[in-house]
């Protein structure tokens, strides 16, 4: 297969980091189509992270910028704002974490002779960024080029008068800058090669014939600097010239590199580590240190599918990702563009970076960012919508949304999962038991649903919303709670959080044509954006809600989430495989909130994001080449080099905005997306146990003929996510309950898809074990009939074999198993060989020990499948643990899953 390619637009900014304390912005000339900024490709942020928090949002230079002059032909390419140019993270063996940026000359002919790009490394753990000039002659004659670094520093009170001191050091080769007047830091320009000339200038000079006169000017005037080895000015610039020859056909190259220390002595330590190798090392040293932390000691989850293109897009996006973060709080920006949306941390957005690279197997970037969320979380278990990148302090903007709550929870339990860090969960339990709490506090007592917000596409003017978005993340985060207390032995919590989940499933699934409004569009055949704050529907077809299939909140084998994915999928795909966020969206075409105007030429762009979506959908689903077709689709929109999209993509263009590119957030919906490709990764998780009541008259007949219709509007419960397991005959796929006034009605599926017939071997046998229905008294057990520990106490327990045509029952007398007289009067648990389904009915009161228990008595119910050794000892394979209300004919069901 050939590998997918990119598209022709590059990200306009990146970060670059040392991973360590210090993190820096390249951008090219224009951010966006409406960008009025003045300058060129170059440096423009370098932020140190490693003095007092309140300064880590000063940006400590104005620009760091390379000029040219082509000495042989008099041609002079000073003025930089005719450059623009193109960037991309490097990923090889050789070269990755290099930031290569190409240039491309948009100015008046005739253009440049030479190619020019210049490569950026931030060395790993070091104070100092490498910087690479490449001048390449395609030309059959030698050139003589010239190139002038600049350095301009940003001295926050230059206008209260504070100098700045800047020197020439020549045994180091580097030019100095002290800001530390005004309470800034030391910053180095030095040269790994022997330069023609250097320049302490003062910004404000221009006449070339002051020795103070800044860089610029006096190379622009004749291709010199003066050599002024000192001075104190508000506005400073530091700068090197280089002259380089280039043989006819050859390449020629300066190094030099960048370096910011809170002292003068480290900043002088900084020099003498650098010119301590040549550049080379350093470049190489980089692609040492991001490959390793690629492979992450085995734990890296790289890829290697045919398609290579696909390959080396995981890898970058999670180079851009690492780049991106914050080394210190462990925040992301919104996207590396500062220009719409400057640097704020979406904590939603966060959320899924940090899933995302869990996933990858990074776990240590994921780590800090739970953790700074976990201290910047509300009294109340919330959290705003947006927060500094730099400093991690509260911005304010649309609010509420709380879509985080629930990814928080989510994420924090996939870190201890993936991870077994008890220590990290112990530290994170009092937030997630807050944020669970705030999602229980504010279930709607009207219509079940969680709280009312903005949610993802943050629409003021369209109101509140019960937002399926939020609501999906409602009920990963409260099951997510649920696991976590579980493996913490607190099962009171597990089944207390069960209780928000069936709520907002109820009412999720409840059809919107009822009152109170559910989500689920029966008509339509499709779950809708929300519902209004005032019980109205809003029936709004949103790929956003395609969450709830990717994620699992809705079993991806129902009939409603192939119907909900095929729906929007054909009103709303464009460019064969990407999708608009909803019908006429007018986002980045004409809406008054565009970042930069109109960037897509037409309503509905494509957002990858929600594509991925419906990718991880179809991996999960086994629709392996649609999902294929889909990430190669995303490759193939991507920015230049493999670099991250924007939110969007134009349906006229084929090609990313620039105003939110590379966005981390669309890059880690790609990296899950993989990652479920390749079955490395499943994002849905299992809640230890399940709230569930239904009052249904089922019939069961012998062999079960003709009875499974009757079921397809039962709620089900999952019971297993392993694709393969062990024994998959005796491993629950689902389990479907309900009640009529004296009987349990009961139906397991396996996983197999078949089961042995009567009295054939393998042999295995169904059981239910139960607590009292009636709130008995008598003894408890959690022991099974096999020995086995059970997840929750029970009294009573019934079980068939497949060998015989007797359902038995058991109770618990004297800390243990008494078997009593087999249930008679009901058929015995029947069974389909050829569909792995087994259904049973089980009288109430067999679950009881004082008579027939009364409709809305609750109790835990155990369904098990175990298979026989070869000793004829059964043990239980899978268990599904249900919390079951016995229902009346007018009470409202409790949803699971459905099949239509």
């Amino acid at each position: 297969m050939n590998p997918t390619g990119f598209s022709t637009t590059s990200t306009p900014a990146l970060y670059l980091s040392n991973w360590k304390d210090t993190v820096a912005i390249w951008e090219t000339s224009k951010l966006a189509q409406t960008d009025t900024s003045d300058h060129g490709p170059c440096l423009r942020e370098l932020h140190y992270l490693g003095g007092a928090a309140p300064a880590w949002w000063v940006n400590q230079i104005v620009d760091f910028t390379a000029f040219f002059r082509d000495e042989t032909s008099g041609a002079s390419y000073t003025d930089v704002r005719n450059f623009d140019a193109e960037a991309w993270f490097e990923s090889g063996e050789a070269d990755a974490g290099t930031l290569t940026t190409s240039y491309i000359w948009r100015g008046a002919a005739p253009a440049p002779a030479c190619a020019i790009s210049r490569n950026y490394v931030f060395v790993s753990g070091k104070p100092f960024i490498v910087v690479r000039t490449t001048i390449t002659n395609p030309t059959g004659s030698p050139l003589t080029w010239n190139v002038l670094d600049q350095l301009h520093v940003n001295n926050t009170q230059a206008h209260a008068g504070s100098l700045v001191h800047a020197s020439y050091d020549q045994a180091r080769n580097a030019l100095f800058a002290d800001m530390s007047v005004s309470g800034q830091y030391f910053i180095v320009l030095g040269a790994f090669q022997p330069i023609d000339g250097f320049q302490c200038g003062d910004e404000s000079v221009s006449s070339v014939a002051s020795k103070s006169v800044a860089g610029w000017f006096s190379f622009d005037h004749d291709g010199t600097l003066k050599g002024n080895a000192e001075l104190r000015a508000p506005d400073v610039d530091l700068a090197f010239h280089k002259r380089v020859t280039i043989a006819a056909g050859a390449t020629a190259t300066v190094d030099l590199y960048l370096a910011i220390a809170p002292s003068e002595a480290a900043a002088r330590a900084a020099a003498d580590t650098a010119r301590a190798q040549p550049a080379d090392h350093w470049f190489s040293q980089t692609a040492t240190a991001a490959v390793a932390w690629l492979d992450n000691a085995g734990k890296g989850q790289r890829i290697h599918v045919t398609d290579t293109g696909l390959n080396t897009l995981f890898d970058r996006e999670l180079i851009v990702i690492k780049n991106a973060q914050n080394p210190v709080l462990g925040t992301f920006p919104a996207t590396t563009n500062p220009f719409a949306y400057q640097y704020k941390n979406w904590v939603r957005d966060g959320s899924v970076t940090a899933i995302a690279l869990d996933a990858a197997g990074h776990h240590d970037e994921a780590d800090r960012y739970f953790r700074w969320m976990a201290g910047v979380q509300g009294a109340d278990g919330s959290w705003k919508t947006t927060y500094d990148y730099w400093d991690g302090v509260y911005l304010s903007f649309v609010e509420p949304e709380y879509d985080s709550i629930g990814a928080f929870i989510y994420g924090v339990y996939w870190h201890y999962r993936l991870t077994g860090d008890a220590a990290f969960m112990n530290a994170m339990w009092p937030a997630v038991q807050k944020a669970a709490d705030w999602i229980l506090r504010n279930l709607s007592p009207v219509n079940g649903l969680g709280a009312v917000d903005f949610s993802i596409w943050e629409e003021p003017e369209r109101g509140l919303e019960h937002n399926v978005y939020t609501q999906a993340w409602y009920v990963l985060g409260l099951v997510a709670t649920q696991a976590i207390a579980e493996s913490r032995g607190d099962t009171n919590l597990a089944d207390w959080y069960a209780g928000g989940v069936a709520s907002i499933m109820t009412a999720v699934q409840r059809p919107s044509s009822w009152y109170p409004p559910g989500l689920w569009n029966l008509a339509g055949g499709y779950y809708n954006r929300g519902v209004n704050a005032d019980n109205s529907v809003q029936p709004l077809q949103d790929t956003s809600s395609n969450i709830l299939v990717a994620f699992g909140v809705i079993d991806h084998e129902s009939g409603r989430a192939a119907s909900h994915v095929r729906t929007l999928t054909q009103r709303l795909t464009h460019l064969d495989s990407g999708l608009a966020r909803y019908p006429d969206d007018t986002y980045y075409y004409s809406s008054r909130f565009d970042p930069a105007g109109d960037e897509v030429g037409a309503p509905e762009p494509c957002w990858p994001q929600m594509s991925m979506w419906v990718a991880v959908y179809e991996a999960v689903h086994k629709l392996e080449v649609e999902a294929l077709t889909r990430l190669r689709w995303f490759a193939s929109t991507s920015g230049k080099g493999y670099m991250p999209h924007g939110e969007a993509v134009s349906t006229v263009t084929r090609q990313s905005v620039l105003s939110s590119m590379s966005e981390p957030l669309t890059a880690a919906s790609f990296i899950l997306a993989m990652l479920a490709y390749t079955g490395r990764h499943d994002p849905r998780i299992l809640p230890p146990v399940h709230n569930a009541g239904a009052h249904v008259n089922i019939s069961v007949h012998g062999g079960t003929a003709g009875d499974w219709p009757q079921w397809q509007d039962v709620p089900y419960f999952l019971g297993n996510l392993t694709p393969t397991p062990t024994r998959p005959a005796t491993t629950i796929k689902r389990v479907y309950l309900a009640n009529d006034d004296a009987n349990l009605y009961l139906r397991v599926d396996n996983t197999a898809g078949s089961f042995p017939s009567f009295g054939v071997a393998p042999k295995f046998s169904v059981r239910v074990y139960a607590a009292d229905f009636t709130g008995g008294s008598g003894e408890v057990i959690r022991t099974g009939l096999d020995g086995g520990s059970l997840p929750r106490a029970v009294s009573f327990g019934v079980s068939r074999r497949s060998d015989e045509d007797v359902l038995r029952r058991w109770s618990v007398h004297a800390a243990a198993w008494v078997e009593g007289q087999p249930l008679t009067g009901v058929l015995p648990p029947q069974w389909d060989p050829a569909t792995g389904r087994l259904e049973a009915i089980v009288p109430l009161a067999a679950f009881s020990s004082g008579g027939l228990p009364s409709i809305g008595s609750w109790s835990t119910v155990i369904v098990a499948l175990a298979s026989a050794a070869a000793g004829g000892a059964y043990a239980d394979d899978s268990r599904v643990v249900i919390h079951y209300r016995v229902s009346g004919n007018a009470d409202a069901w409790t949803y699971g899953n459905i099949e239509v």
